[in-house]
């Protein structure tokens, strides 16, 4: 998208007004509303225009809640309730933000854009199912879901690899925002908001704390120029049951997908395990160091064998 100083402030104010008439709506604060001046139209410039539509109805569809609960770091998540009707299966959905009041505007705001961009890749196709199971697509990753009962089953091993891709699209969607402070913004509340942004991220490029150890053992897969933009894009559409089988095809091992996604969610546990242990630390830290030479040693073979890289 053609951003210029001409055309930047008819851009950001037919948003801003979106934003405002959305906050009326649903009660935001001020600051939630200021936050979206931001967040919406760099959405709208990561995804493009042709995507505005589905863009601006996920923000008026997925709800933004403030939690009391405190914790030790700002958290936030996307939830989903799946429902039955006569027609099939929906979902209502909304975004719990804990530790609001407390947290930093860079952690809020990376906790806001992180849960609707897992929102936004999962408005297509978002629901499917088979005799046995209802499974609700967030991205990459399904939650499962009793079909006779609509009891929760469980997750499905891809949440790894989904929160890797999610963050590094968070990235993107703050670094558009930062590149919004090259213009002169007519809006005040809107670059009051940019620069209080600006002054508490260090330097000029955004990098998210969130899963930084699978995101750095996966480097050479996530730079690999046939795997993260074909994966990006069948998750983005929502044709997620095709990309086992492109993996698999290009290492010529069936399972290779699965195994890659399943070491990836051992290794997040282990992590988990080791951050919480007081004893043993040595022995998990190994489990952690096995399972990272699998996953490179997986990641090197798929790069190898790609024409495209």
């Amino acid at each position: 998208m053609n951003l210029s100083q001409e055309n930047i402030n008819s851009f950001l104010s037919k948003y801003i007004n979106f934003v405002n008439e959305l906050s009326k709506e649903y009660n935001y604060t001020d600051n939630i509303r200021h936050l979206l001046y931001l967040i919406i139209p760099a959405f709208i410039v990561k995804y493009g225009s042709s995507y505005e539509n589905s863009i601006l109805e996920c923000f008026r569809k997925v709800k933004i809640y403030i939690s009391d609960t405190k914790d030790k770091v700002v958290t936030a998540s996307f939830n989903r309730t799946l429902n039955r009707n006569s027609s099939g299966y929906y979902t209502e959905k909304f975004v719990v933000i804990n530790n609001y009041s407390d947290s930093s505007l860079p952690d809020l705001i990376d906790n806001i854009v992180h849960e609707f961009n897992h929102a936004i890749n999962s408005l297509n196709n978002e629901i499917y199912y088979d005799d046995n199971t209802v499974m609700v697509r967030t991205g990459l990753s399904t939650l499962n879901y009793d079909r006779k009962t609509l009891n929760f089953i469980g997750k499905s091993d891809t949440v790894s690899l989904e929160e890797i891709l999610n963050t590094i699209q968070t990235e993107e969607v703050i670094n558009i925002i930062n590149s919004f402070g090259k213009y002169s913004i007519e809006n005040l509340e809107f670059s009051n908001m940019l620069y209080a942004l600006k002054s508490e991220i260090n330097g000029e490029k955004f990098e998210s704390l969130a899963y930084s150890y699978q995101k750095y053992i996966c480097k050479e897969l996530l730079n690999n120029k046939t795997f993260t933009p074909t994966v990006n894009n069948l998750r983005f559409k929502g044709f997620v049951t095709d990309i086992p089988h492109l993996f698999d095809d290009v290492i010529g091992v069936s399972g290779s997908y699965k195994k890659l996604n399943k070491l990836l969610t051992e290794i997040h546990t282990l992590i988990l395990k080791y951050n919480d242990q007081k004893l043993f630390k040595n022995r998990t830290l190994n489990k952690i160091k096995e399972k990272t030479y699998d996953v490179d040693k997986l990641i090197k073979d798929y790069d190898s064998k790609c024409i495209y890289k």
